[in-house]
């Protein structure tokens, strides 16, 4: 258990913690807890994520002199939302395993020397560090790929936060049944994914536009502007904890980030500018804590409990590619 950790109402919070588990990069929960500060919260279990309006294409007006006024255009507005979603997980020591300290951890040898100390897998702090470890990584997969559900009634159906690659409809392109795949076509998979998204929302491209791939994605596009040299992919940097690195399109320099939890054959573009962590805090107790739970028999139980969802933003903003299967360039 990290140091300085303040107990209220006898519950521990946890959620700055929650950025800093790292068995699994967990890349877009940290990108997004850096970017935002954190966590926005919210008061309710579903909050809004955009207004949108239409408005006509662009014309010039040819309008007389002395002419009256045209007939007003009403035009309406509509909202989107999300929802949050509930991570639970229980804990629970038995006195036995509060007492017996003969074995102190599991050590690889040689390397046990080398790591220094090691934790009794028995213990409290044990415990909560692996399941906070889940809970991110639960989260993370959640906020990328999450079906969206929000039940009239979440006692008897879950609430499923809707995924920020889930929510990407305008700007989703197949390129699947390519072939003789090329360094040269991959970046212009890149470029046409970065110029659809660019006419779709009109952004300027900034410092939060990122990249996501999985590992064969990520090496694929490593490939391709490697061979363009070192000023179209940039060293890596470090940002929020996760490794960061630049490539050079032709509509500005953008992230590039591996995310282990995208799904084969896909990469995405997303603007994470416009994209947040939503939390619906328990009053007294916080958005994400670990508390007690009621006394029985001979072991000590809590949980860790948190709702948390993501603001995704206009789902415009960003785009997915998928690319054809077994590329390795």
């Amino acid at each position: 258990m990290p140091n300085g950790i303040v107990t209220i109402n006898n519950v521990v919070p946890y959620l700055g913690e929650l950025f800093q588990m790292n068995k699994r990069p967990n890349a877009l929960l940290r990108l997004l807890g850096g970017i935002q500060g954190g966590v926005q919260e919210t008061t309710a279990k579903e909050f809004p994520i955009g207004a949108f309006w239409n408005i006509p294409a662009p014309a010039q007006p040819a309008i007389l002199e002395g002419a009256n006024a045209p007939t007003p255009a009403y035009r309406s507005l509509t909202q989107s939302t999300n929802v949050i979603q509930i991570f639970q997980e229980a804990i629970t020591i038995t006195y036995l395993a509060q007492s017996d300290h003969t074995v102190a951890g599991i050590v690889p040898i040689p390397q046990g020397a080398a790591q220094g100390g090691v934790q009794n897998p028995r213990s409290s702090e044990f415990q909560v560090m692996t399941t906070l470890q889940k809970v991110a990584q639960d989260a993370n997969y959640s906020m990328l790929n999450g079906t969206f559900v929000n039940p009239a009634d979440p006692a008897s159906t879950a609430l499923k936060t809707r995924g920020l690659l889930t929510a990407i409809t305008t700007n989703s392109i197949d390129k699947s049944a390519d072939t003789g795949v090329t360094t040269t076509m991959y970046r212009g998979y890149v470029n046409l994914l970065m110029q659809t998204v660019i006419t779709a929302n009109g952004y300027g491209v900034d410092e939060t536009w990122t990249l996501l791939a999985g590992t064969t994605e990520y090496s694929n596009i490593c490939a391709a502007y490697e061979a363009q040299g070192t000023i179209y992919l940039q060293p890596e940097s470090e940002y929020a904890g996760i490794k960061v690195r630049k490539i050079l399109t032709r509509f500005g320099s953008i992230n590039l980030v591996l995310e282990p939890d995208m799904p084969a054959q896909y990469f995405a573009i997303c603007n994470l500018g416009v994209a947040g962590i939503v939390g619906l805090p328990v009053p007294n107790k916080g958005i994400l804590f670990e508390e007690q739970l009621f006394k029985q028999g001979s072991a000590d139980q809590t949980q860790l409990y948190g709702q948390l969802g993501i603001d995704h933003g206009p789902e415009y903003c960003h785009g997915k590619l998928k690319v054809p299967a077994s590329v390795a360039l």
